[in-house]
């Protein structure tokens, strides 16, 4: 978790945001009304706005006055289409009417609401019970970007130094998402389709987002990468969406989440390839991971396959493995590891690059080489539902750009979401 719910009493209510909103009028004959609301030492800030009427034609503006040039701008309409999408899938309540706006990385977030000639201000009605306090620090310094807080355990390699794996490297991105008020950090993989429609298909992993409230809360950070090997300084290709995604299929069988963006993927993102052949990698397979471990620029593991394993959850951010089949690869790194943050990242194949997993979790740490991490088999979830948005035969994907042991039983020391 990156950040917690908190409470915002003057807001709780259509009728107190009602009363904070001061409408002016513009010279055009629109009006406008702004609500800012601040959280003392935050490093973020999501607001959770609840909707019970809102004009199609309102045009609402989310920005930071610390950072005034960052506007997140979106209409009303698109507003009402993320709550009936929720509505739909979960049913009416004051969870699925919620939105939340972006986060900038500021203690302090404005909302400004305006409304075209002729529109009644009565039209609007909101409020903001609750906000996500973002206690982490996922940004670089205001003003520095050479600096990156929020690093990642030191073992953790940096995948801009391995040029063999930039061009896979462009399907990842970091993923921020709301749950109940707290806000987590996950990985997630754009997959191409057989087709090489250019479909923004997004896979992560189930215990991150297996709810469509929570996949329309998603922003996703692509080119989250180094400027340059080790220079930890954040490259300026680093492109945010903020539009969230609609849930296709989750799954705690192999513990994976797909999607659909609901923005188009960013110029320069790769498409990757998987591998759904429906043979389990053998043992000692050699594969590597893409990941956003602590939420930090992306990183990269190399490892090997040591097997598979039946894996559910024993509660909390628990889990237990058993057996040596079932539909999770055991996996063990000879360089980099995992972290809370690395959930969901997908795991490739070193033989033509292809997806074959999702990542579950684990006990591998810098401090625990020899912890194995688990994966759900990206077969699996694709024979049992993947299929049916992937198309294709049983086989290996194609990537494409958008521009140019033994039995075992053991209880995992945690999920790898952050």
């Amino acid at each position: 978790m990156v950040g917690e719910a908190r409470s915002v009493s003057a807001a709780a209510t259509t009728t107190q945001t009602q009363q904070q909103l001061q409408w002016t009028r513009t010279g055009t004959g629109a009006q406008v009304a702004a609500l800012s609301i601040s959280a003392k030492d935050a490093l973020g800030l999501r607001l959770g706005v609840q909707v019970t009427a809102l004009p199609e034609a309102a045009v609402l503006r989310v920005y930071s006055q610390a950072r005034p040039e960052t506007v997140y701008q979106i209409m009303g309409k698109d507003v009402l289409m993320h709550v009936l999408r929720n509505t739909q899938a979960v049913g009416d309540s004051a969870e699925a009417r919620t939105w939340w706006t972006p986060d900038f990385g500021s203690e302090e977030v404005t909302l400004e609401i305006e409304l075209p000639e002729g529109v009644s201000t009565q039209a609007v009605e909101i409020a903001v019970p609750t906000v996500s306090h973002i206690f982490a620090e996922l940004e670089p310094a205001a003003g520095d970007a050479s600096v990156k807080i929020n690093e990642s355990a030191a073992c953790n390699l940096d995948a801009v130094c391995d040029a063999s794996y930039a061009t896979q490297s462009n399907a990842v991105a970091r993923m921020l998402f709301t749950s109940g008020g707290n806000t987590y950090a996950c990985t997630g993989t754009l997959l191409n389709d057989a087709q090489s429609s250019g479909t923004p298909y997004f896979l992560s992993a189930n215990h991150c987002i297996s709810t469509q409230t929570a996949a329309s809360t998603l922003q996703t950070d692509w080119f989250y990468q180094s400027s340059g090997c080790n220079t930890r300084a954040l490259s300026d290709r680093t492109t945010k969406l903020y539009n969230g995604a609609t849930l296709l299929h989750a799954s705690s069988s192999t513990d994976v989440s797909f999607m659909r963006l609901n923005d188009a993927a960013p110029a320069g993102a790769y498409f990757a390839g998987w591998d759904a052949s429906g043979a389990a990698l053998a043992n000692r397979t050699p594969i590597v991971g893409l990941h956003h471990p602590a939420g930090d620029m992306l990183k990269i593991s190399k490892g090997e396959v040591s097997g598979q394993t039946s894996c559910s959850s024993t509660g909390g951010n628990q889990f237990g493995c058993t057996g040596n089949s079932g539909n999770f690869y055991m996996v063990t790194w000879s360089s980099g590891t995992t972290q809370g943050g690395s959930s969901g990242s997908a795991l490739f194949s070193t033989d033509g690059r292809y997806v074959v997993g999702t990542l579950y979790g684990g006990s591998a740490s810098c401090t625990n080489t020899g912890g194995l991490d688990m994966y759900g088999r990206f077969d699996v979830s694709y024979s049992q539902a993947l299929k049916n948005w992937l198309g294709g035969q049983s086989g290996s994907g194609t990537g494409s750009g958008v521009e140019p042991i033994e039995n075992i039983l053991r209880v995992l020391r945690s999920l790898r979401g952050g």
